[in-house]
């Protein structure tokens, strides 16, 4: 708060009049004034409204000899993913306690996989297939943002928000702090290792960092001249390969690939604009390979040559690694493999030329939320953060739906359109509600679309209004940068204007409109990575139609203890007064003289509170309003100025159609009934489920894979006082705490749910059944297959199925030999099969459709006695017609006269021996010589 100096007689006047405001508005007597008049119920539960598929980056590693792949789904928790690649099959999952989220992986020499997740790492074995916890790696930072090891299983990390660099030592299980790389920076995005130096990627403004390890010594390798670039911006990527380290630039309108050879200390000419991904692949007979402008590119590591693949590619590699599929013809040798945002695994073989993606089998994960609004359609729209999909909840049918949207930061309506701005770039997007969601680009009418980018320097669109047909947008703005935007985008001609700087190096992060006129406020600091230069938030006033700055002023809010950093949710009420919020206070001011004339200290003692986020303001129906002040929920009587705390942190809300509250915490969003008080409850609340996968994914009604159930439950009376369910039909009841459980045990399971107001009412029990079998029938041999076998003997396929649950399904039963199908009706002839190795595989599924694979390997071998019973056995199937003639061959064979055999088999070969059986004696005969 600024005082201003003035003549004694007309400051004492105005102080007067400022006091007598605050007596008017904080000093009222109780008596004077009425409580907020309404009942508010218990928080219910709707359910996460984005659950999806969102992964960064992966690694590659072996276990029990198999390729497998390590990725995390960023939710809550990140769940960390083993994945099978031959067989494309999820082994195993584990949560990532206090993580949510995952940008960096690295498997050690031995094979242990280093995770991180946030602030904290995390390490699995790949003998032990455990999972374990080492803790935060520096105290202080927030997130790590890249993992390398070295020879010696020491793993580095980069940290941010001060840019260090980490140790881990497996042996001693110690976190050694190497300190800030570069001081006034605040990421290390990236990290490579090479010859027992450590390569640290600096943001937001790009440096490349060496470090010793062992002496703690830094310098600084500079990083070449691009052209088109002032500013050198994140060296998103770091990777070493053979003598070259390979730089990512990622910033400034610039994705860029710089490659140094370290062997003669140079960087190479060529710059490699529209680089896609995080990384370039591991080398491979002298190449390395990554995406420019949506092309598979090869780096020819001894010519310094890029070429083009000719495998188009629409995204960029998430890390990669070498996998072989010895059992896919199309995919010989090594080919390359990397994880897509959405969990398909993307292959590609460069000696046959294919590329081809494998479904997502990884399990999705309740995205963070990170905007929330209601719809002109009424329905409460959603954003997740690091999505790839946005929620849309209808509080009429309780349904949830979903449509491909990225991270929103601000969600608006405009006529039946909804707009999305979309962090990066302050991407505007819009959904019409009234065509259904068509992705298509094929089709007509795609829904959702893209509009615009606002480039300027900007990224985040956190605030909307609109009026006078257009719609206004504030921003944030790029990383590093200060001096947000206002933006105005007309949806009639599809223009738009930036307008950057209107307050001087500050954010928009409040807007209204009022006649013709926009009137914002702002936070001090700006995108990621720079300190603000001023030192109070602003608010202003904007000529719509000329498309000027009328004025900007700080205002005087009575009762702050200094100025706030940041001003938002402005809005106006149905006198013209206009509301905002900052720190823990609420105030109004006169839009014509500008200074403020109502206000109220709701959470005293807060201060510099909010960096982009901002508080919202809510008119209801009823006239109060509503907010998210200081991060919790409270009611405001504008009229009384007397206030309600409901005792609920959230920092997102929204009032939907039918007058009741929506706010997210974290992955859910739950609504709060909102009620005129003194209201009698006599209805019983109603309790409704949401499964997941919602309908039986097997065949015949049954789950084949893990089921997940919430429940949700809504009373427009008294409010909800308990959630329960029951797996015995009601017998014994247990209290629903609000998080997703899982069926996961094969069997026939009965779930019972209810609910019970806090006035009594008691919900008629529900009861749906779930039929669980999550496994292939057992394939029990009644004799087993020896290790070798003669070539004289028969394959008894002796085996039966079980299935304890849906049944086995006889019908399905597949054997092959070999890869050949064989009738498993009949004991099956060995004789005509080639000496050595040979695998019988049978193939059965459930009535579920579970299947279940059982290979035996055995070796086909050949010996003076079956040799001479494959002589009688060809006698007795007339294939020697002459008994004789055999008994001549058995005797030969029993004292060992092989040459002397194979004269007279050869002898008698299309007279009295057939042609098919001389060519097995002779092949059994030679093997013996």
């Amino acid at each position: 708060m600024h005082l201003k100096w003035m003549p004694f007689k007309k400051q004492l006047i105005i102080l007067t009049i400022t006091l007598f405001g605050l007596s008017s508005l904080q000093l009222q007597s109780a008596e004077a004034k009425s409580p907020i008049d309404k009942h508010f119920g218990e928080p219910v539960s709707v359910g996460a409204p984005i659950q999806q598929i969102a992964i960064f980056e992966s690694a590659y590693g072996q276990e029990d000899g198999r390729d497998v792949m390590y990725t995390t789904v960023n939710g809550k928790p990140a769940m960390l993913n083993v994945i099978d690649l031959a067989d494309n099959k999820l082994l195993r999952t584990f949560p990532l306690p206090d993580a949510d989220s995952s940008w960096a992986k690295t498997v050690a020499a031995d094979g242990t996989l280093y995770i991180a997740g946030q602030s904290k790492m995390y390490r699995y074995s790949p003998q032990t297939k455990e999972l374990d916890d080492l803790g935060q790696a520096i105290p202080g930072e927030t997130s790590i943002w890249g993992l390398v090891a070295d020879e010696n299983g020491n793993v580095y990390g980069g940290t941010y928000p001060n840019a260090k660099v980490f140790k881990f030592d497996p042996q001693t299980k110690l976190f050694t702090d190497y300190g800030t790389m570069v001081e006034g920076q605040g990421y290390v995005r990236s990290i490579a290792y090479a010859d027992g130096i450590v390569y640290a990627g600096i943001g937001t403004v790009g440096h490349i960092v060496k470090l010793d390890p062992v002496t703690g010594d830094k310098s600084e390798l500079p990083i070449r001249d691009v052209p088109v670039i002032s500013s050198l911006p994140f060296v998103y990527g770091l990777d070493v390969r053979g003598d070259y380290l390979f730089a990512y630039l990622n910033g400034n309108g610039t994705t860029a690939l710089l490659i140094y050879d370290r062997a003669r200390g140079v960087w190479l000419d060529e710059v490699y604009h529209g680089y896609g991904g995080l990384d370039v692949s591991p080398e491979r007979e002298g190449k390395v390979y990554f995406v420019q402008n949506r092309k598979v590119q090869a780096f020819d590591m001894t010519m310094r040559q890029v070429t083009d693949t000719g495998i188009a590619y629409g995204t960029g590699f998430r890390s990669t690694g070498w996998v072989r599929f010895p059992d896919n013809p199309e995919l010989p040798g090594e080919t390359l493999v990397t994880i897509q945002f959405g969990g398909k695994t993307a292959l590609f073989n460069f000696e046959s030329g294919v590329h081809k993606t494998l479904p997502a089998v990884a399990e999705g994960q309740p995205t963070l939320i990170q905007a929330l609004e209601k719809g002109p359609d009424g329905k409460i729209y959603t954003s997740g953060m690091t999505s790839a999909l946005g929620g849309a909840f209808d509080p009429v049918t309780r349904t949830h739906s979903t449509y491909p949207m990225g991270q929103a930061e601000s969600i608006g309506a405009f006529g039946n359109d909804v707009y999305f701005g979309i962090y990066p770039k302050a991407e505007i997007r819009k959904l019409d509600t009234t065509l259904p969601v068509q992705t298509d680009p094929n089709k007509p009418n795609p829904n959702p679309v893209s509009l615009f980018y606002m480039e300027e320097d900007q990224d985040r669109p956190y605030v909307q209004t609109t009026g006078g047909g257009k719609i206004y947008f504030g921003t944030i703005p790029y990383y590093g940068k200060l001096g947000g935007a206002l933006v105005a985008y007309d949806p009639a001609s599809n223009a738009y204007d930036v307008h950057r700087h209107v307050v001087h190096n500050q954010s928009i992060v409040g807007l209204a409109y009022r006649d013709g006129k926009i009137y914002g406020s702002t936070s001090i600091r700006g995108g990621l990575g720079i300190d603000p230069t001023e030192s109070e938030a602003k608010m202003f006033v904007w000529d719509a139609v000329s498309g000027e700055k009328l004025s900007e002023f700080t205002p005087e809010i009575p009762g702050a203890a200094k100025s706030p950093i940041m001003i938002s949710g402005l809005t106006f009420d149905k006198d013209g007064l206009l509301w905002a919020a900052a720190d823990g206070i609420l105030f109004a001011v006169d839009p014509d003289t500008q200074q403020v004339v109502k206000s109220k200290i709701i959470y005293p003692g807060v201060t510099d509170y909010g960096m982009w986020r901002p508080i919202h303001l809510r008119w209801g129906e009823d006239g109060l309003l509503y907010t998210d002040l200081h991060g919790q929920l409270t009611i405001l009587d504008p009229e009384t100025m007397e206030h309600k705390e409901l005792g609920i942190k959230t920092a997102l809300f929204t009032l939907g159609d039918d007058g009741n509250i929506y706010y997210a915490q974290e992955t859910r969003m739950y609504r709060i009934p909102v009620s005129d008080a003194g209201e009698e409850d006599a209805e019983p609340p109603v309790t409704e489920i949401a499964l997941m996968p919602e309908q039986p994914d097997g065949k015949n009604e049954w789950y084949v894979s893990p089921i997940t159930f919430t429940l949700s439950a809504h009373d427009e009376g008294s409010g909800l006082e308990t959630t329960q369910y029951s797996w015995d039909e009601g017998e014994n009841w247990i209290t629903y705490d609000g998080s997703p459980l899982q069926v996961l045990e094969n069997g026939r399971h009965a779930l019972t749910y209810r609910s019970i107001d806090k006035a009594g009412n008691e919900e008629a029990p529900h009861t749906i059944r779930l039929h669980v079998d999550r496994e292939g029938p057992a394939i029990k041999w009644k004799s087993e297959i020896p290790e070798e076998i003669g070539t004289a003997d028969e394959l008894k396929l002796a085996f039966e199925l079980q299935d304890e649950w849906s049944g086995a399904d006889s019908d399905s039963i597949a054997i092959t030999l070999d890869e050949k199908r064989v009738d498993h009706g009949s004991a099956l002839p060995l004789f005509h099969l080639p000496l050595g190795e040979h695998t019988l595989t049978i193939r059965a599924t459930d009535l579920a459709g579970n299947e279940s694979v059982h290979e035996a390997n055995f070796k086909l071998v050949t010996s003076f006695d079956s040799l001479k019973q494959l002589v009688y056995r060809f006698a007795e199937l007339g294939w020697i017609d002459n008994h004789g003639i055999a008994k001549s061959l058995a005797a030969k064979v029993a004292k060992g006269k092989i040459e002397a055999f194979i004269k007279q088999v050869r002898a008698q070969t299309g007279k009295h021996i057939s042609k098919e059986a001389a060519a097995y004696l002779i092949r059994d005969a030679e093997a013996l010589r």
